[in-house]
């Protein structure tokens, strides 16, 4: 399904949904949690909270009961709007929440108040506009899901933080006519980006079209029809794209896009090279996270220093440090740290992560890269991802780049899995565009011949694996613990 918003109907939802709390005693810096699919009432529970002085917390509606219930409790939530369409999870959380601060919107869910109650108060300004904040949880790939919480700014009026900063990367990269048009949000709104740009755009004068669920043709026919000038995709969207054929391609008129930002994950240099050759030089990268950051880099940028994410944006510095905290020398790979964030960030009740995460006032997201002597960032690979053979790093980005070059792979992933005389060897994990029980031998040893020709011998792996399909994020990370655990049972990995 599709849904427009119109600009113009933002802030009255936004109003009407802060007074709804205000009737129900939820307090000025009280958290509000959400449970809802990309739907317009996203934009009134954020807007209303937000721009109250609450903290927003949005749940993904793919989180089992027990996830959801565990980011509930930690949060601290004291209102709750869900999905009908997510009864069941919704019910096994709303005890923690008072019965009257549970809205339900699309339907009916016991315990719960009708959304069009919450729609019943004033639209009228409200009278004590004071930012708030937005707490999300990490995806959880490597364990519990940790909220990434910031202190609420002074007495600072709206737009919240991530707002601001939606604007500034769509004001940086595009012209004054092209911002106030209409911004097309293709990925789920609980996630950092989505919501962080289409704020954006949303503060900028721009109308949002939300899809519900990402098809790549139906995509191509919103911007033709909506004449769509700003989006978020992440890399998984652009090889779905690229998957179409090229006279369904074609058909649509995409002239209107101005701006593509991607991130999250990273993006193969072919990948990137043929969206580039098909949209124009109209994409522009970031690298982040939930918990900061920030280093971006445009389509013109990125074809002289290809596989580059760019350069930091205004007021942060990045620095590539060893595992004792020193700097390392120009092109030599370590870990990346920020410094000069406005706004630090504690991961919720764990000082412990907090810790691991920070050296003095430079922080890191787990990411290995090098700089080069123009200052462009280059990842290799998250540190819990290397692959550690003979005492050997090897990065599964450079691999998995070089399995995707070949047009009978869908989606891939390189891990480590136990050698007793190596520690670790490489094995890739496939899925192919035809169906995976359609692979034998030949087409194993035509992978790993492209592997030889593209990757030095320590990084081709030893055997591939085909499945159906790889599990990723809603966010296009895989989830590689999911993959690489069963190969470890009974085994201790040392990362």
């Amino acid at each position: 399904m599709v849904h427009l918003v119109h600009n113009r109907e933002v802030e009255p939802a936004g109003n009407r949904f802060a007074r709804a709390l205000d009737a129900e005693g939820v307090g000025i810096r009280d958290t509000v949690v959400s449970l809802l699919a990309n739907t317009p009432e996203y934009y009134a529970v954020y807007r209303g909270a937000t721009w109250s002085g609450r903290r927003l917390t949005p749940l993904s509606w793919r989180w089992t009961a027990e996830e959801a219930r565990y980011v509930v409790e930690n949060a601290e939530a004291r209102a709750l709007v869900a999905d009908a369409r997510f009864a069941p999870v919704a019910q096994e959380i709303a005890e923690i929440i008072p019965e009257s601060s549970r809205f339900c919107v699309g339907g009916t869910i016991p315990g719960f108040r009708s959304w069009s109650e919450a729609e019943a108060f004033s639209a009228e300004p409200y009278p004590r506009p004071l930012a708030g904040d937005i707490m999300l949880y990490t995806s959880g790939t490597t364990g519990r899901p940790k909220g990434v919480k910031r202190a609420f700014p002074a007495d600072d009026p709206p737009p919240t933080m991530i707002g601001r900063m939606g604007m500034q990367m769509i004001e940086t990269f595009t012209s004054e006519r092209d911002r106030g048009g209409t911004h097309l949000v293709a990925c789920p709104l609980y996630h950092v980006a989505p919501c962080t740009y289409s704020d954006g755009a949303l503060l900028l004068g721009a109308d949002v079209v939300l899809m519900e669920s990402f098809d790549a043709e139906n995509f191509l026919e919103l911007v033709e029809r909506h004449r769509v000038t700003s989006t978020f995709l992440v890399p998984t969207q652009f090889v779905r794209l690229l998957r179409l054929p090229e006279k369904t391609r074609k058909r649509y008129d995409l002239s209107s896009l101005k701006l593509v930002m991607h991130g999250a994950a990273p993006v193969s240099v072919p990948v990137k090279e043929q969206m580039i050759d098909w949209l124009g030089p109209v994409l522009f990268e970031f690298y982040g996270g939930t918990e900061g950051g920030g280093v971006m880099i445009d389509s013109r940028d990125w074809l002289v220093h290809k596989g580059s994410v760019g350069r930091p944006r205004p007021g942060l510095d990045v620095h590539i440090l060893d595992d004792e905290g020193n700097a390392v020398s120009t092109g030599e790979a370590g870990s990346v740290y920020f410094a000069g964030e406005e706004s630090p960030f504690e991961y919720k009740d764990d000082p412990e992560k907090t810790a691991e995460a920070r050296r003095g006032s430079r922080f890191t997201l787990g990411d290995i890269g090098r700089v080069d002597d123009e200052g462009y960032l280059y990842l290799l690979d998250r540190r819990a991802d290397i692959i550690i053979s003979g005492g050997v790093n090897i990065y599964p980005a450079e691999i998995e780049s070089a399995l995707l070059e070949l047009p009978s792979v869908a989606d891939c992933c390189a891990i480590g899995i136990p050698n007793d005389e190596w520690g670790e060897e490489v094995r890739a994990v496939i899925e192919l565009v035809a169906p995976h029980d359609q692979a034998d031998a030949t087409t194993e040893n035509t992978i790993l011949e492209h592997c030889r020709l593209r990757l030095a011998s320590y990084q081709v792996p030893r055997r591939v694996d085909f499945v159906e399909r790889l599990p990723r994020t809603e966010a296009g990370k895989l989830a590689r613990r999911h993959i690489r655990d069963p190969y470890w049972a009974g085994r201790t990995r040392r990362i």
